[in-house]
């Protein structure tokens, strides 16, 4: 199945709904911010993205916006004549899972092999969410869960609001809050989030992150929890003695900082003005620059976007990047 992506993306991280402007004149070069070791884009890595790719229409916009561990499933958002439209497609199948007209938005889609949470948005000027669950196996309706973007993983939800830090069942459809913070995310079946510039947790903190000082971005797929601090992003996982720093950005630059991080088993994409891809691995970063389009890790998928060109590829078909 060829995969289709997008020419414009919107990405919503842990309860923070953000456009992400991508569009670029054609031939722009981003330049780096990047202060660690830095990479080529592999040959294989390009020739991935070429055999799943299409081009995508004048008048529309296509996006993965998720995919399963194995990216044999993916989460495909459409916006043509006015529509906005989620889709859950395979090889054999496609489902739709929502869709809003005219200036609404649908935002924030989070897929964990099974659920799906997304938010809806009235408009880009009415960023005010509204988030709803959907069950693939079901193929109902969605259901609200509540009014803040959500991450999901194996059957729950977690999300922040003036409330605390919420986790749901969505099985069976019970809330409750285990803290007070932002930026929740999953480490196995735990959930973790920020206050007050520090981990915290509902059960047991592991020591390795007691003394982390995440800023204001995190993330995690179950099994690696990456973070911002200062102007360097870091990880952890079950079995490494102490965290990593991964990568840094210049000091003096201009930009917001290293935000929006992504994290899908060895590879972590970020953005600081344009977009990069780090192996965990090799502690190497690759830094897309040609005509302004952005790569970024979405469940077991590499997806680009920007252009006239939509492509996705399998994280598991690609190599590692070399280290310096």
């Amino acid at each position: 199945m060829r995969a289709l992506i997008a020419l414009a993306a919107i990405t919503a991280i842990a309860g923070c709904v953000a456009a992400v402007p991508i569009d670029r004149p054609s031939g722009y070069t981003a330049p780096s911010e990047l202060d660690s070791c830095r990479v080529d884009l592999p040959q294989d890595w390009k020739d991935e993205l070429a055999r799943n790719s299409t081009e995508v229409g004048s008048h529309e916009k296509v996006t993965v916006v998720g995919a399963n561990e194995k990216a044999d499933v993916t989460l495909v958002k459409t916006t043509r004549n006015r529509t906005t439209e989620l889709v859950l497609r395979d090889s054999t199948k496609r489902q739709q899972v929502m869709a809003v007209q005219d200036d609404a938005q649908l935002v924030g889609v989070e897929f964990d092999g099974r659920w799906v949470t997304f938010s809806t948005t009235p408009s880009p000027s009415d960023r005010t969410p509204t988030t709803y669950a959907w069950d693939s196996r079901n193929d109902g309706a969605p259901v609200r869960i509540g009014d803040s973007g959500a991450v999901v993983h194996n059957g729950k939800a977690a999300w922040s609001d003036s409330k605390g830090v919420h986790v749901y069942d969505l099985a069976r459809k019970k809330d409750r809050i285990v803290g007070q913070g932002k930026e929740p995310v999953f480490l196995g079946d735990a959930v973790l989030w920020l206050q007050d510039g520090k981990f915290r947790a509902e059960t047991a903190l592991p020591d390795q992150l007691k003394n982390a000082r995440p800023g204001g971005s995190a993330a995690s797929d179950g099994r690696t929890v990456v973070w911002t601090q200062g102007d360097a992003l870091h990880a952890w996982r079950e079995g490494w003695t102490e965290p990593r720093e991964l990568a840094v950005i210049k000091t003096a630059s201009r930009t917001e900082g290293i935000v929006f991080p992504r994290v899908s088993g060895d590879f972590v994409s970020w953005q600081s003005g344009s977009s990069y891809v780090t192996d965990i691995r090799s502690g190497a970063t690759m830094h897309t620059t040609d005509d302004a389009y952005w790569l970024e890790v979405h469940g077991g998928a590499l997806t680009q976007q920007g252009g006239r060109v939509a492509a996705a590829a399998a994280l598991s078909s690609l190599s590692a990047l070399p280290a310096c």
